[in-house]
């Protein structure tokens, strides 16, 4: 979630959606977007496709489907004008059907025209907004993975068709957060034990020092 403070007093609006995550794998699904705040808000819709999921958020490379020349899904409306505790829905189309799992953010940001008292200028007031999670799912599912050890870590790579979860995690001995690893997109853990589970499987992987 989105949150900007501003040191002037202004309308917050707030927007949410639902799902949070939102899985599709037929022709189309919906994300639904509702104003829990008090006043209109006009509200920008912009999908992107993640480029390397699986990583911290704020490590996320993303390019706007505007931007890809063939792409296998798109969002519409573009905006939406939503009164106070109104609703309304984002449509998720496919165009093609991938053959491994593809990963976007559905950016659902609010946006405002606000003037501060005593001025003559008009600043854009970005409130409450949400990068929802969108997986395009293949329609053969396999969520398989392997390890290796190499002089950095371990090395985790999902060899199937979906991503692998990830749960429970120790890393030498300490426990870490979770993480799923996607598809050609390997996870490097710089640790020479990593205990837990993937898919609710247990499991435990060990490395030499320096030994491949």
């Amino acid at each position: 979630m989105l949150l900007c403070i501003f040191p002037w007093e202004a309308a917050l609006a707030q927007i949410d959606i639902k799902p949070k995550v939102a899985e599709i794998q037929e022709e189309q699904a919906v994300v639904w977007v509702s104003n829990t705040g008090d006043t209109p808000e006009f509200v920008n819709i912009t999908l992107y496709q993640v480029t390397n999921p699986g990583v911290p958020p704020e490590e996320e490379q993303m390019i706007p489907i505007g931007l890809i020349k063939e792409p296998f899904l798109y969002a519409t409306p573009f905006k939406l004008s939503l009164g106070p505790r109104q609703e309304n829905q984002v449509q998720l189309n496919v165009l093609k059907q991938p053959d491994k799992e593809k990963v976007y953010r559905l950016a659902v940001i609010p946006q405002q025209k606000a003037s501060i008292s005593g001025t003559n200028n008009n600043v854009m007031l970005v409130s409450l907004g949400f990068n929802g999670l969108v997986r395009q799912l293949p329609a053969n599912q396999t969520a398989t993975w392997q390890s290796r050890c190499g002089e950095q870590g371990l090395q985790l790579e999902a060899t199937g068709t979906v991503r692998v979860e990830f749960s429970d995690l120790q890393q030498d001995g300490q426990a870490i957060d979770n993480f799923n690893v996607y598809p050609d997109t390997p996870r490097l853990i710089s640790a020479q034990t990593l205990s837990g589970k993937a898919q609710n499987k247990p499991f435990t992987l060990r490395c030499e020092a320096g030994k491949k």
